[in-house]
């Protein structure tokens, strides 16, 4: 990207985030990786439905549709956000330190390429980076927005995993080392969380958003598969309906408890 472009970009972004308003007498949800799959459509539905959204993106520049979104909804603030950058998260927490957070929402995530995961030839480099971002990255989270969600009247922190995290599930492969045990290793993470934080009336939450075409599983196209769209509304379903009662759960989309 040209230093011109580069300049226009930001002070787009810049423009978007001084018409923004946020609403005192709305509900807030902050997510992560919000530029694209299900992310973005999380973002989308939550500011259709009145809420202010703290959409977080490493490069929010880039994302044309998210800043769309923000375009069309004036309770939509786009923030620059790596999640294993913990400096960052604890700038953005400053910066917000006075907003309440009812959905704190853990959805940034990566997968590692195959490549890197074959087992005799593992890229441990990126097995790293995979854990710092699927595993590290939400538990820094919980605990720079804590007292914002411990302000909010929903008091709610959910985090994206998956199945493929489930020691339970029945697998008929091996392989996905990274992915899977980034996964698991979130789950529990999230389960102690939940245990240490329900005195304070905070829910923890961990749902599955089902098998979805999207960045993940291109090349794939099979008929269990669902869009972000109908996967982000199945989770917004379950995150209402998340509550103290089932704090620190492993929920899919469809509203099922899900095999640790």
């Amino acid at each position: 990207m040209s230093r011109i472009r580069l300049l226009t970009t930001l002070l787009a972004i810049a423009a978007l985030h001084a018409a923004t308003s946020l609403a005192a007498d709305a509900p807030t949800v902050l997510i992560t990786g919000a530029s694209r799959g299900i992310g973005l459509e999380l973002a989308r539905q939550y500011a259709e439905r009145g809420w202010n959204v703290i959409a977080t993106a490493r490069n929010p520049g880039s994302a044309a549709t998210l800043q769309d979104i923000a375009r069309e909804h004036r309770n939509v603030r786009l923030e620059t956000l790596d999640v294993t950058d913990h400096a960052a998260i604890d700038a953005l927490a400053a910066q917000y330190k006075d907003q309440p957070i009812d959905v704190l929402l853990n959805n940034a995530g990566i997968s590692g390429a195959d490549e890197m995961g074959q087992f005799g030839h593992l890229n441990y480099a990126t097995y790293d980076k995979v854990h710092a971002t699927n595993v590290i990255g939400p538990l820094k989270m919980a605990e720079a927005f804590l007292p914002n969600v411990a302000a909010s009247q929903q008091k709610k922190i959910i985090n994206i995993t998956s199945t493929e995290g489930s020691i339970g599930s029945v697998r008929t492969r091996g392989g996905g080392y990274f992915y899977r045990s980034s996964k698991a290793a979130l789950n529990m993470v999230m389960r102690s969380l939940s245990l240490d934080l329900r005195p304070q009336g905070i829910t923890v939450g961990l749902v599955s958003p089902g098998f979805v075409k999207d960045d993940f599983t291109k090349g794939l196209d099979l008929p269990i598969m669902i869009t972000p769209q109908q996967s982000a509304s199945a989770v917004i379903k379950v995150i209402d309906g998340y509550d103290l009662a089932k704090t620190g759960t492993f929920i899919r989309h469809s509203g099922e408890t899900a095999p640790w």
